[in-house]
């Protein structure tokens, strides 16, 4: 799909490490996005970390500073899915023989 794509928005498969489905669920869960179906939205916590994120992508450097610290097992737990998402997703490219799974 190009950026002067007419047909407007469709689904596509994607193949992704069950660990990585289960992040974006997690996260979800936990108030990354929020609102109705039909009608997420990014929360307006996490929209500036990602904002971060795409400056750093186009070469930008930012600065990140934890203001006040979430609760320890979250964050933990939170770590460890992404720590899964990469093993995961590096085995199954492996055992494939090519890229296979996108990852984080």
């Amino acid at each position: 799909m190009s950026y002067n794509d007419i047909r407007g928005p469709r689904v596509v498969g994607l193949n992704v490490a069950s660990s990585l489905s289960e992040y974006l669920m997690r996260i979800q869960e936990l108030g990354a996005v929020e609102g109705p179906d039909g009608a997420l939205e990014i929360s307006p916590e996490v929209m500036p970390i990602l904002e971060a994120i795409h400056q750093v992508l186009a070469g930008g450097t930012v600065e990140v500073k934890v203001v006040h610290r979430g609760n320890p097992d979250i964050f933990h737990e939170l770590k460890r899915r992404v720590e899964q998402v990469g093993r995961e997703a590096n085995a199954i490219n492996k055992a494939a023989g090519f890229y296979l799974t996108a990852t984080l």
